[in-house]
């Protein structure tokens, strides 16, 4: 479904990133203007976020986006000896991407865009069991780099797509108890294009 999905994207970007190419030399005519806000909501596979735009000019903005998801659950048993814990398994994960915007000027409905920006994340994981137990956190921080188009429905409402890819670097500490051992990594890996569905509010 992933790589769907990302193909879906990679369809509808290109031609609307050669329509950024093409719109670079035009007269600043997009809807938008200095001061002006927006909000966006972004759904991928295994993702989704809230990002928040500030409009510096007519074809550029500010964007602060934020991930987050997180899961808890525990087991019990219970029989004649009564009721037991067996384990546990939680996870927590949060990412904040800033980045500058530039918006293709058009005559159409249809606003290309692409952002360049630094991201930052912390990703938090743990299981336990009667035998002892495992947490493991980690720190990133990198470059992102999206590019894409949004068709606006109304002066206030826009459906669009993204497809992005991203540059990072990791270190994680994990710690193994009872024995309190603690194990430090570290690693520089880039993701591929991953595509996601957005959809934008403007005020």
């Amino acid at each position: 479904m992933n790589s769907r999905l990302s193909l879906l994207a990679a369809v509808v970007v290109l031609p609307l990133s050669l329509f950024a190419q093409d719109s670079a030399s035009r007269p600043d005519n997009t809807p938008f203007h200095r001061g002006q806000w927006a909000a966006q909501f972004q759904a991928g596979f295994g993702f989704a976020s809230l990002g928040f735009l500030k409009f510096r000019s007519p074809t550029h903005a500010l964007l602060l986006d934020v991930r987050v998801s997180g899961s808890h659950s525990e087991s019990m048993v219970t029989d004649t000896a009564g009721t037991r814990f067996v384990g546990l398994n939680s996870n927590a994960f949060t990412q904040w991407r800033f980045g500058w915007r530039r918006y293709g000027a058009g005559k159409t409905k249809v606003v290309s865009h692409y952002t360049l920006g630094v991201l930052a994340g912390f990703d938090h994981r743990a299981s336990a069991g009667p035998g002892g137990a495992v947490e493991d956190n980690s720190w990133t921080a990198g470059l992102f780099g999206d590019a894409g188009g949004t068709y606006l429905v109304t002066p206030r409402l826009g459906l669009g797509a993204l497809a992005a890819v991203s540059l990072t670097y990791a270190t994680s500490v994990t710690t193994r108890k009872p024995l309190n051992l603690k194990t430090r990594e570290w690693q520089i890996s880039g993701s591929g294009v991953s595509g996601s569905l957005v959809a934008t509010l403007f005020f």
